[in-house]
Order: structure tokens, then C-alpha cells, then sequence
């Protein structure tokens, strides 16, 4: 049983403005399973984008974010979690002035992002 420490975790920039750590994933012997963390800085945008081929689930677990799930935007905090489907545009805004985190968690270790208006 592989055990993941954070502190281990490859960051690369998701978007700009949003470092992302793979917390699991193929690299760490995941089949079906990848959960990426990612910080979001003050005025940063995860871009609205879909998968059409998974859902994804994030949860946030820092700050405040306003989030897009299909023409819906909702303001979020942490414990609150977003489940977009396959082929639902999603993404989040940080309008506050503190940084944000969430995690992002999806049924498979390889997924398609297409950015959508």
C-alpha cells in the first residue's frame, strides 16, 4: 500500500495563477483514480472548460470560490463539492482577496479538458 505525502506530490501550473500537485495518479500506481490539488490565487481563473469523456468531482477545502456548473454560478466555500458530469462546462473564479484550494478527483488517471465560452 503505497502511502502519498504532499509534501512528494509533482506541481506543474494548471492554469495561470493555479499550481496543481498530483496526489494521485498513474505515476503512483493509481488504475482508475486520479485527485490533483490545486491552489488558486486572488483574482485566478480555473478556465470554464468539459470533459467529455468523465465526470470530475471537487471539493473545496480552502477559501471561497464562485464556481460555473452549466449555466449555474454559485458562490462556494470549503466542505462544499461541485460533480460535473461528462460533457458539463465547469470552472471556478477566486474574486476574493485570500487564496483558494480544492481538490479535483476523477474516476481514471488519463482525462480530456476542452475550454468552452
Amino acid at each position: 500500500m503505497p502511502i502519498l505525502r504532499r509534501e512528494n506530490a509533482e506541481s506543474s501550473e494548471g492554469y495561470p495563477g493555479v499550481p496543481r500537485a498530483t496526489l494521485v495518479g498513474a505515476e503512483h500506481g493509481a488504475e482508475s483514480l486520479w485527485v490533483g490539488h490545486l491552489e488558486i490565487a486572488p483574482g485566478a481563473t480555473i478556465t470554464t472548460h468539459i470533459h467529455p469523456d468523465t465526470e470530475e468531482a471537487m471539493v473545496i477545502v480552502e477559501g471561497e470560490l464562485e464556481a460555473v456548473l452549466g449555466d449555474e454560478r454559485v458562490a462556494l466555500g470549503p466542505g462544499d463539492t461541485v460533480l460535473a458530469p461528462a460533457g458539463v462546462k465547469h470552472g471556478f473564479v477566486n474574486r476574493s482577496g485570500e487564496k483558494a484550494a480544492l481538490l479535483a478527483v476523477f474516476p481514471k488517471t488519463e482525462f480530456q479538458r476542452v475550454t468552452v465560452e
